[in-house]
């Protein structure tokens, strides 16, 4: 599911993001009126979704050019200018209707963006200013733009309905490109990248992996991974999911089982290694040119594996060893590109390439293993009953914190909470009943937030 806007794309080229929010806010109903064919106004449409006037005209100018609005203008009896309302063309009314029924993982959130409601989204970090203090208009004496006054601006709603329409369940979002992004929102290359900044800023994006070319992917281009932040205050709703996470003292952490394949990588790129390599040399071989971006895209398929395995075998995980499950293999090797010569009918290669995949499910299992025993410890959590999916912590340190996004929220635990393992082996238990009641150097630290970049601070 997209947005509705998507069957006009090819209309709407020239049209700017302000004229395709409009559109989308209207072919989806709502208070907005007109997905039904009714006609509207500009003022009173303006005022419904807070706009100026003069944008909301001027964008209704650009819909009425290119076809996907009609303008109309009633007879007067006596003198003055005549009444201008709009309506969506018969022909565009015809392509919504013909759609098939939206089945967003997300209708409240997106209802929500596309509609007059007020979304606060202040940068994360410094103490909010006070009303005094916002600028209310700009120099020019014309009204400040709703980012200055906290507020998420038409262009950025647009921008986070598109991620929105397309993230899964827990928020994750995979298969959107830059170019996918541009073309739905209007905006261009430098206006897209500021904008997504400031979504992270503001926390409505919890953090992002970009995307890597490399030849050891199926798709060899892997476009870049959002994980947006669901219960985000601004959206006003009561979250369903929960955040849980693992928190190890400083004494007990090591390395992950995938700091250990980057470890083994890194020293065969440069021998003699220090330690004793763990991974078999056919994997070392398939990854030793490639760079650190490949290795955290690698780093997600992987999680993304582990997180279907908990969510599918929580209870019975194997303990120990690799398991049998022939779907992980499928979904490996659906995703790894065997290099030249690789499965080309030779015995070696056919061998080789086979070690490679055996030991991807092994490393998958041994995370999925390291989560269940972890979180497991807490045995009085219904995970059995929820779905799984491992928040990776990008800026984290071995395996010191594992954070797990759970929906729905398992009844014995609050919205947000913290499992801090003691130095012998006991397990305290931390809660909040809104993920914004954390400590913001908790939520940084946890990888649920990602720290303002500085221009984003100083705009």
């Amino acid at each position: 599911m997209s947005l509705c806007i998507e069957p006009f794309l090819q209309k709407l080229t020239d049209c700017g993001p302000e004229a395709r929010f409009i559109l989308e806010a209207i072919a989806r109903g709502g208070s907005c009126g007109g997905s039904g064919g009714e006609c509207f106004r500009c003022k009173p449409l303006a005022k419904q979704l807070h706009m100026v006037e003069g944008v909301v005209s001027a964008a209704l100018g650009e819909l009425v050019a290119v076809g996907v609005v009609e303008r109309l203008e009633s007879a007067l009896a006596g003198k003055g200018r005549p009444k201008v309302s709009y309506q969506i063309a018969p022909q565009s009314l015809a392509t919504l209707k013909g759609q098939p029924s939206p089945h967003a993982s997300h209708p409240d959130h997106l209802k929500r963006l596309f509609s007059g409601a007020d979304i606060p989204a202040g940068i994360l970090g410094p103490q909010p200013k006070s009303q005094k203090e916002r600028a209310i208009v700009t120099r020019l004496g014309k009204p400040a733009p709703p980012g200055g006054r906290s507020r998420l601006s038409i262009c950025n709603r647009l921008l986070l309905g598109a991620l929105l329409a397309n993230a899964d369940q827990f928020g994750v979002v995979t298969g959107l490109s830059n170019l996918d992004l541009r073309r739905l929102t209007g905006l261009d290359s430098e206006s897209l990248s500021h904008r997504l900044r400031r979504l992270r800023g503001v926390g409505l994006i919890r953090s992002y992996v970009p995307g890597v070319t490399s030849s050891v992917f199926c798709t060899k281009k892997v476009n870049s991974t959002y994980f947006l932040n669901l219960n985000h205050p601004g959206y006003g709703l009561s979250g369903e999911g929960a955040v849980l996470v693992h928190w190890l003292p400083q004494s007990k952490v090591r390395n992950d089982a995938f700091d250990v394949l980057l470890r083994d990588v890194q020293g065969f790129r440069r021998p003699p290694a220090l330690n004793r390599a763990k991974t078999p040399k056919e994997v070392l071989h398939f990854l030793a040119r490639e760079r650190r971006p490949v290795f955290n895209v690698l780093r997600l398929m992987l999680y993304r594996c582990a997180s279907e395995l908990l969510s599918r075998h929580w209870f019975d995980l194997a303990r120990d060893g690799s398991g049998d499950y022939d779907w992980l293999r499928d979904r490996i090797e659906a995703d790894l590109q065997p290099p030249l010569g690789f499965g080309a009918g030779e015995v070696q290669p056919d061998r080789a390439w086979g070690e490679i995949l055996r030991h991807f499910c092994k490393l998958v299992v041994g995370i999925a293993q390291t989560y269940r025993a972890r979180f497991g410890a807490a045995n009085w959590i219904g995970f059995d009953s929820v779905g799984l999916c491992i928040l990776p912590v990008l800026e984290g340190e071995g395996d010191e914190i594992m954070v797990l996004l759970l929906q729905p929220r398992p009844v014995e635990i609050s919205t947000c909470a913290i499992l801090r393992e003691s130095h012998r082996g006991e397990l305290a238990l931390e809660s909040w009943g809104e993920e914004s009641e954390m400590p913001l150097e908790y939520r940084f630290g946890c990888g649920l937030l990602t720290p303002p970049a500085r221009r984003i601070l100083k705009s």
